[in-house]
């Protein structure tokens, strides 16, 4: 086996493979702290009566979780202590009714908008409070960061295939002459290019091996790679790979390679 040839096919297919790892856990992290978001996140309601959950259900925009409300009595009482009698009193008859509304899923900010504006044409509602500037900022992170690991991934991948099909060229300009002598005498191409499959298929299994085993050294010395803070943020959000998730590297690793591979012979083939 050509060492160099193989090591040319492996490299690209690594750094791949590993971005597409990357790719998987931050999608992974990004997606657990955004239901994380979710279960802290709710919409403060203030209305001047009982607020019914049939009405907000049958809302277009509002898909709710639960309704949480807040006991009247218990706001009263950790007030009562700094009031007069009587200020006490009329805050009793005027006090409105709040309550919490937790959501199916993280808005978007233009869900939230409508959120907003539905809630507040219902009868009685005073006030609604969504938090946006704050629901804002974390929710572009989110998206900016989902944003940047697909574009770097599909990046990479199309770097990959262009240094890959140029390999594969130079191995049949190089074997040129031997090919035309096998075709010249009725062997197929395919006979002919066994042994640059053979570097495709090794190179796919190492390349898919190697970064399992770094993605799981990785997983255990998380320590030697980030601070203690976004240590925090990890350890409760990221979970261990699936076996379909590695069967899903070794899949993807094969499959580069032989469309790379099989698309020139293809192509060498019609000429």
């Amino acid at each position: 086996m050509n060492l160099k040839r193989f090591i040319s096919f492996s490299l690209p297919l690594i750094v791949m493979l590993f971005t597409f790892a990357i790719y998987i856990s931050i999608s992974k992290i990004v997606t657990s702290y955004e239901k994380s978001i979710n279960n802290d996140y709710s919409i403060v309601i203030v209305t001047s009566s009982p607020i019914m959950k049939d009405k907000v259900k049958y809302l277009p925009s509002v898909d709710f979780k639960e309704i949480i409300h807040l006991k009247r009595e218990q706001i009263l009482d950790d007030l009562k202590s700094d009031l007069s009698k009587g200020s006490f009193e009329l805050l009793q008859k005027r006090l409105p009714y709040f309550y919490t509304l937790h959501l199916n899923q993280f808005p978007t900010s233009s869900v939230l908008k409508n959120i907003k504006k539905d809630l507040e044409k219902l009868s009685g509602i005073k006030s609604v409070e969504t938090f946006s500037k704050d629901h804002d900022n974390i929710y572009s992170l989110l998206l900016l960061i989902k944003i940047i690991v697909s574009t770097l991934f599909i990046s990479i991948i199309i770097f990959t295939f262009l240094i890959m099909i140029n390999q594969v060229k130079i191995w049949f300009y190089e074997h040129k002459e031997r090919l035309d002598i096998i075709k010249l005498h009725g062997g197929s191409i395919y006979y002919g290019a066994k042994p640059i499959i053979r570097i495709a298929i090794l190179s796919s299994l190492f390349s898919s091996s190697l970064v399992v085993g770094m993605i799981y050294f990785i997983k255990e010395n998380l320590n030697l790679f980030f601070t203690s803070e976004m240590l925090m943020i990890l350890n409760k959000n990221l979970t261990l790979y699936t076996p379909i998730e590695i069967g899903g590297v070794f899949i993807i690793s094969l499959l580069i390679s032989f469309v790379t591979v099989f698309g020139i012979l293809l192509k060498h083939r019609l000429k």
